[in-house]
């Protein structure tokens, strides 16, 4: 699993915004908060359409099937996002909200996760920080004190997906059977209180991932929640030995939206002011 810096958003998801001045920051206002998804009153993630679904497999690996099969017929998907990210050791809480966009186009996933506001301490402020990752290259842009920084994570010209625990947070997008079971174990989760304002009810199921032994995650545990009707995604979290805790929600989800290819650019700023840097792989 790739190390991030401790103050950028490290685990899902998902997850996951901002207006600043780079190119192409602007093409597109920020949505307006879906109804309850504000700092002041977080709600509970549903994708809506599955809501009240509970029928489906019995074991987690059947629902992984099922998950799979689902995601083979998403090309784009939108979605508002909200990241919390709790230090245990200094019980730290904060929150960053903002969007999510996702292509699966040539069997390689692209997103971009752009964030606007961080509340911590109990004071919203607004931000500017997005991840850009186009199949090869991870692009990690700080508008606010306009820092760039472009990380190969794909060794070669050719796409591909990054692996579920790879990236700066959870995102579990796309999500093949036999290279998450070669990772981790799998086994459905208890739909309880364990989280704040926990996905429960017939329509989700909580999947829960356990690294093998020989694998390096700095996670000791993954849960995983999904709409049972849509199969979509609702909830990634990351549970550190340390303590840490990182969740990606991911609200108002659209898995039939239009999305430029143009939003996955991963090119560093050219205009001035910005400092930048280029990590290859060694």
């Amino acid at each position: 699993m790739t190390a991030y810096p401790s103050d950028r958003p490290a685990v899902c998801m998902l997850s996951l915004l901002l207006l600043w001045s780079c190119p192409g920051c602007h093409a597109e206002p920020m949505p307006a908060d879906p109804p309850g998804m504000t700092p002041e009153a977080p709600p509970i993630p549903r994708a809506g359409a599955g809501a009240g679904a509970g029928a489906g497999p019995t074991t987690a690996e059947g629902w992984l099937d099922r998950i799979e099969a689902a995601a083979d017929d998403i090309d784009t998907l939108t979605a508002r996002v909200r990241l919390t990210q709790i230090v245990g050791l200094l019980e730290d809480e904060s929150q960053r909200f903002g969007e999510l966009r996702v292509s699966t186009a040539d069997d390689a996933t692209r997103f971009r996760v752009r964030f606007d506001r961080l509340r911590q301490d109990g004071v919203v402020e607004p931000i500017a920080q997005t991840y850009v990752y186009d199949g090869r290259w991870l692009l990690d842009l700080d508008g606010t004190d306009r820092v760039a920084t472009r990380r190969q994570l794909v060794r070669g010209d050719a796409a591909a997906d990054l692996e579920l625990g790879d990236g700066p947070f959870l995102l579990p997008l796309n999500l093949k059977k036999d290279r998450v079971l070669q990772r981790f174990t799998a086994e459905l989760g208890e739909l309880d209180d364990t989280a704040p304002d926990p996905p429960t009810g017939d329509g989700v199921v909580r999947l829960v991932l356990t690294p093998r032994p020989g694998f390096d995650a700095d996670a000791e545990r993954l849960d995983l929640w999904f709409d049972t009707g849509s199969d979509l995604p609702l909830r990634a979290t990351a549970t550190q030995d340390d303590g840490d805790i990182t969740t990606v929600d991911l609200f108002r989800l659209d898995p039939a939206a239009e999305v430029d290819s143009s939003v996955f650019d991963t090119a560093l700023p050219a205009d001035p002011g910005w400092e930048t840097q280029v990590v290859e792989l060694d």
